[in-house]
């Protein structure tokens, strides 16, 4: 049934943050020297830019790069259309001296329009947590990152190509999608960053109204997402004005940070920051913000002198699962030989 009232602007754009985004300069220009731009309190963050291409200009632009990840501090970068071969973005990337970089393979091909390449910049106090990378294809790259406390994050940098390449853009859509169902079977907190050169906007009515057509091949992939319930966070200052990607007089957002169903509850916010009045791309990055207490462990061993180096538990309240409360529970109880009743008034 159709619901022609349905408030779709108050659905995609967000409740009201639970921290205060004041600070965080939303109309400065994106390579403003003013002040370095202050983090969420507890906070780490994942940015995506297309940087259309680094063939040309590509000294002047990884100055840029890096002039944007250091203002910006940039935790995970997500960097697509590079159009170079791992090599080069590695001895590109030697500007970058604060980051590791883990890029895709390019594909040269003569019937490929979109040579693509992706790659994500990791900060180096980070990059020691790296468990692997695969380059699924020239358009799309995963980053598994491992954490103490059996806590697993893997990132996605991705490049979907144009209608003009239908072919290719098919294919990794689907080489997506695939890659999505295996890490959420595994259990993993994940993240997908890139250039999707599709309008999400548009696709909400479609998805909640028309759900025969939300269906079809064309529409797979936002709706594989909504319906397995994966979030976007719209950025907080997204306007008419103020897009992911502007080409003459139009201004559209089709770059994207998506989270995973176990990763969206350590959302904060997300902001798009203006690029306008820079040489990099006509594409403006987007940084979206997490909570920082993904990357602890929900439970640790902590040792004490006065313990004689035993070890015990500690458990971060925010991060204990009902399953992992109960087991403790239950672990108590088989050491407690006082029987409960005692302590009943």
């Amino acid at each position: 049934m159709t619901d022609n009232n349905f408030n779709y602007d108050s659905f995609v754009r967000n409740p009201p943050n639970p921290i205060d985004i004041e600070n965080l300069t939303l109309q400065d220009s994106l390579f403003s020297s003013q002040c370095i731009s202050p983090l969420p309190p507890n906070s780490f963050n994942i940015s995506s830019l297309n940087i259309n291409g680094l063939k040309t200009h590509s000294q002047s632009k990884i100055e840029q790069l890096h002039n944007f990840f250091s203002l910006k501090q940039i935790f995970f970068g997500g960097v697509v259309d590079t159009h170079l071969h791992p090599k080069q973005m590695h001895f590109l990337s030697k500007r970058l001296f604060n980051y590791t970089v883990f890029s895709s393979s390019l594909d040269i091909s003569q019937h490929v329009r979109s040579s693509g390449g992706v790659s994500l910049f990791i900060e180096n106090s980070l990059a020691p947590h790296v468990h692997t990378y695969i380059s699924h294809s020239s358009h799309l790259l995963s980053v598994e990152l491992y954490f103490k406390g059996n806590i697993k994050l893997r990132i996605f940098v991705v490049y979907i190509p144009p209608t003009s390449d239908q072919a290719l853009r098919d294919t990794t859509i689907d080489l997506l999608i695939q890659a999505l169902s295996d890490t959420k079977r595994l259990g993993f907190h994940h993240a997908i960053c890139g250039d999707f050169n599709m309008h999400l906007d548009q696709f909400y009515p479609i998805f909640f109204n028309q759900p025969q057509i939300a269906s079809k091949r064309i529409h797979r992939l936002f709706n594989f997402l909504l319906s397995s319930g994966y979030v976007d966070f719209t950025p907080v200052n997204s306007s008419a004005s103020l897009g992911t990607f502007r080409h003459a007089d139009v201004i559209t957002r089709i770059d994207y940070i998506w989270s995973c169903p176990l990763l969206k509850s350590f959302l904060l916010t997300s902001i798009i920051f203006n690029a306008c009045d820079s040489s990099l791309s006509d594409h403006n990055p987007v940084i979206t913000y997490f909570d920082s207490s993904l990357l602890c462990s929900s439970v640790k061993l902590a040792c004490a002198r006065q313990l004689k180096r035993r070890t015990r538990c500690i458990f971060l309240l925010d991060s204990v699962s009902p399953a992992l409360w109960d087991d403790f529970s239950a672990h108590i109880d088989t050491l407690c030989n006082i029987p409960p009743s005692t302590f009943a008034s």
